[in-house]
């Protein structure tokens, strides 16, 4: 038992370190090469913990090869048009200004209930409103409506919007975030002298965020939302 925990223990690291190398998308939405890659890792990790008569280092060595021929087929997709076009595919118009292509639809096997589907997540309900719908390269579904169904925005009344900035969260649940002052070039004697004239600790702040020239928001451990 404490050795099949042992191994367990090893892997999770090692899966771990070998998702982050292969980089964030992996984890979001993933392209085809990725999905296999996610997959056979998955299916290599599990041979050690089946069976303690295995070597481990055969599936460290196995989930590190994989992650390694994830990161280059990226590196290889992103200098190559020829090879993004093989891996990954192209996008797919489905809705072209305003026309369904049933013929595309049909050769990606979309039904039109899955159209509609993405078209209701994106705030679409109803086909007719849809100008393009895209089927990217990772299955999501792009849509654009038409002209006419677009929501009012500043642009479109012709007036002047306030200029908004990015909210760095710089203390949350009483610890500071280093890499988000840096972030915001904020420097921690900053920090300290805004704490200093608030009166108040960084441990007994639940949120706190910087706009990059103001503190914007400050919420207490004991305050209610």
């Amino acid at each position: 038992m404490l050795t099949t925990l042992t191994r367990g223990f090893i892997l999770y690291f090692v899966i771990m370190i070998a998702i982050r190398l292969m980089g964030k998308r992996q984890i979001g939405e993933m392209q085809p090469t990725e999905l296999v890659v996610t997959i056979l890792i998955s299916e290599v990790a599990t041979i050690p913990l089946d069976s303690n008569d295995i070597p481990l280092i055969n599936s460290v060595l196995t989930v590190l090869l994989l992650a390694s021929l994830s990161i280059i087929t990226s590196v290889l997709t992103l200098h190559s048009p020829r090879f993004r076009e093989i891996f990954e595919g192209h996008p797919a118009v489905v809705i072209n200004n305003g026309v369904l292509d049933r013929k595309k639809m049909k050769a990606l096997r979309l039904t039109i209930q899955d159209l509609l589907s993405a078209a209701r997540q994106q705030g679409v309900f109803d086909i007719e409103q849809i100008q393009y719908a895209i089927v990217e390269t990772n299955g999501a579904i792009s849509i654009m409506v038409k002209p006419q169904h677009n929501p009012l925005t500043p642009q479109i009344a012709d007036i002047k919007a306030p200029q908004t900035a990015l909210q760095h969260l710089i203390i949350c649940d009483g610890k500071m975030i280093r890499h988000a002052l840096e972030e915001a070039s904020l420097s921690k004697k900053e920090l300290d002298r805004h704490l200093k004239k608030e009166k108040i600790k960084a441990e007994q702040i639940m949120l706190l965020t910087y706009d990059g020239k103001n503190f914007s928001k400050i919420i207490k451990k004991d305050e209610k939302q």
